[in-house]
């Protein structure tokens, strides 16, 4: 989700971390604001919102006893979040509602809603997720939220289904999931500020140059927001494949609230048949979700070696 400093992008064992040292001022995912009256405001995914601290005089909402509370409670939240205990991810989703049901406008609350959708499908537990998912859309929640979280389910959804993805690439190459069929996809959700993503590169071109005369092509969803600086970084690095670019940031990019991704990079595998097989693949052996001890080779294997 959101990156600190050079970290450049986030994984899914990192938010835990990262939420928990923002308190209530960095917004682990697509959005980053500040989490108090007239301290919201959207801040690129790899930025830290700097706060002036003239701001922080007698009278700011943030000297309020009631801002004060929110905060105690949200910290004591991510303490228990963090703990390790079995049910930390039921806990947040507690504790979470109570923060909405109190003060329906500040941001965390539905922040952590949404760590708590994650959680539960990367844990296996789909049906969970769900339908945590479904009750937030049925919420008062702000529009924004909502929209991610259909976003979400419409990923969740597609597993096994087929994925329609239609764009015109950067180097003008139109690019058209449909017409793909026979061909194993990596859709990469990725951007040149995102470390992380820059680090996998390597391997994921390894694996381009390696599969690709087997049936193996790459799709690159860039959340780059500068396409000169997008088009240099390809060129240099020698990245071949189509990379989609809208000019906006991750939590407005066409193909990331379509497919509810709030941090990269992600990636998933499309069969030969177009049907979306592996979700929250990444090109680093670190990360797995439950269950899963494949590695990034091997999955493209198996789908190539499917009829």
């Amino acid at each position: 989700m959101a990156e600190l400093g050079s970290l450049g992008g986030i994984t899914h064992h990192m938010k835990k971390s990262l939420r928990i040292f923002s308190h209530s001022f960095v917004r682990i995912g697509i959005f980053v604001v500040l989490v108090a009256g007239d301290l919201f405001a959207q801040a690129e995914t790899n930025s830290v919102v700097a706060i002036d601290k003239t701001f922080l005089k007698t009278n700011s909402p943030l000297n309020t006893d009631k801002f004060k509370e929110y905060t105690r409670r949200d910290d004591e939240l991510m303490k228990i979040y963090s703990s390790g205990v079995s049910n930390a991810t039921d806990l947040l989703v507690e504790g979470a509602w109570g923060l909405i049901k109190d003060d329906p406008d500040r941001a965390n609350g539905y922040q952590d809603i949404m760590i708590a959708i994650e959680d539960y499908e990367y844990h296996g537990k789909p049906d969970k997720s769900r339908a945590l998912a479904a009750e937030l859309i049925a919420s008062s929640a702000p529009e924004k939220y909502k929209l991610w979280t259909k976003g979400f389910l419409n990923r969740l959804d597609s597993h096994s289904k087929p994925v329609s993805l239609q764009f015109t690439a950067v180097n003008g190459r139109e690019v058209d999931l449909a017409k793909m069929k026979g061909k194993v996809v990596l859709v990469d959700f990725w951007a040149t500020w995102c470390g992380p993503c820059v680090k996998e590169l390597p391997r994921v071109k390894a694996a381009y140059d390696k599969f690709r005369g087997q049936g193996f092509e790459v799709i690159g969803i860039s959340c780059d927001t500068d396409k000169r600086k997008l088009e240099e970084y390809v060129k240099q690095h020698g990245v071949s494949w189509p990379q989609y670019f809208d000019g906006k940031k991750q939590d407005d990019n066409k193909f990331t609230v379509e497919f509810g991704i709030d941090g990269i990079p992600h990636m998933f595998l499309v069969d030969k048949k177009g049907l979306l097989r592996f979700d929250n693949v990444r090109a680093s052996d670190k990360y797995h979700s439950k269950g899963d001890t494949t590695s990034f080779e091997e999955k493209i294997t198996k789908l190539l070696a499917e009829k």
